[in-house]
């Protein structure tokens, strides 16, 4: 039966004292083997394989086929007739044609210097267009400082230049981290040439690193993209309460929401920004308390002498930490694990738009409350519908 075996150069069967007792080789039968690693592992138990045997000083009596060969060691009980359950313990020996395996190991390391170029060259693409809206950014910026000759204007645009400065190294460390795995799992998948499947786990590994720096790009082209909006008249309480329906939505834990809000507050704002600020604001209270209520409030609010109106959203969760109170609205800082960073930036840079202002607080009675103040009157209403951001 053994002989049957397809592919197979050479067949050898040890027993448990080191012995071929059977080869296809009869000139191989009753030599004995010693010192051999790779067989007293397979007589131990586990199997053991090595590339090359012929190579080896206790094969160079053989008369091994030519060519690259890989030899399987594989233990083996059988149990003696007649004697009560009796073990015989040995090992046999495969010897096959290691070529198809080398060429899989060959296209193997082929496509891990794919993947790994591609996606560098994704990211090198992803960051150089990133920094270019950065830097174009930065100029517009500069040139409309330029214009200001006051100590303030001095003040803001360094102020700005910081801002854009932090936003770049919080940027580069969030790519930074899975890039340097990436590297790390490629010079792995190099010194394991000889293990297919360590070689797949790795480039899945690779794969994943790659889609979290995919997806981190997106979501910061997402924050970009608030650059423009259009002001329009507005009423609040419908535009809440669509805004509370689509949250209840894909809102898995089923939160009790409650809104407080009078019928007739309208204002000239953008609603698509203003429902996606409100959306950032309760899936925030959701995040901060998974079981508890949130009460969203609109009310009438005066600000140095401004007419306004504020939109809040509270929490019965954990409340804010002067830590966190002191970073809320700063781009890519976050508290939760796997969170961007972005949502309450982006509820910032909407009431900025409006001319408003947004802030966080505690509740007296526990938890967190997040406001977004926007002036009735909207400033610049004799500019074009299509209001750029400054």
């Amino acid at each position: 039966m053994l002989r049957d075996l397809t592919g197979a150069a050479r067949i050898k069967v040890y027993d448990s004292a080191n012995r071929i007792v059977w080869s296809d080789d009869p000139a191989l039968i009753g030599r004995v083997v010693p010192g051999e690693s790779r067989l007293r592992q397979a007589l131990a138990g586990d199997v053991a394989s090595v590339f090359d045997p012929q190579e080896r000083a206790s094969h160079t009596e053989e008369n091994l086929p030519r060519g690259p060969l890989v030899e399987f060691y594989v233990p083996f009980a059988v149990k003696r007739r007649g004697t009560g359950g009796a073990e015989i313990a040995g090992a046999l020996a495969l010897y096959r044609d290691a070529e198809p395996l080398r060429r899989t190991i060959a296209r193997g390391r082929l496509l891990l210097w794919t993947v790994t170029g591609a996606g560098g060259l994704a990211l090198y693409g992803a960051l150089f267009g990133l920094y270019r809206s950065l830097y174009r950014r930065q100029r517009a910026t500069e040139t409309a400082l330029a214009r200001l000759t006051t100590d303030q204007a001095r003040l803001v645009q360094i102020e700005k230049l910081s801002a854009v400065g932090q936003m770049v190294g919080e940027a580069a460390h969030q790519l930074n981290n899975p890039l340097v795995g990436v590297v790390n799992l490629a010079q792995l998948a190099e010194r394991e040439p000889d293990n297919p499947p360590r070689t797949r786990e790795l480039l899945a590994d690779i794969r994943r690193a790659g889609e979290h720096c995919r997806g981190f790009v997106s979501r910061m082209l997402d924050f970009t993209r608030l650059a423009r909006f259009e002001r329009q008249p507005v009423a609040l309480r419908p535009l809440v309460d669509e805004t509370v329906a689509f949250f209840r939505q894909g809102d898995a834990r089923h939160h009790e929401v409650r809104v407080e809000a009078t019928d007739d507050t309208a204002l000239r704002a953008d609603p698509v920004l203003l429902r996606h600020a409100l959306f950032n604001l309760l899936t925030n209270a959701a995040q901060a308390d998974p079981d508890g209520p949130i009460l969203v409030r609109v009310r009438p609010e005066p600000r140095d002498g401004v007419a306004g109106v504020a939109l809040a959203v509270a929490d019965r969760g954990p409340g804010l930490s002067p830590e966190v109170r002191a970073r809320l609205f700063t781009p890519f800082f976050t508290t939760r694990p796997g969170g961007t960073g972005l949502g309450l930036a982006v509820v910032q840079h909407i009431a900025v738009l409006h001319g408003g202002a947004a802030s966080g607080a505690d509740n007296p009675g526990g938890g967190a409350c997040f406001t977004l103040w926007l002036p009735l009157a909207a400033t610049g209403d004799d500019d074009e519908s299509a209001h750029p951001a400054d």
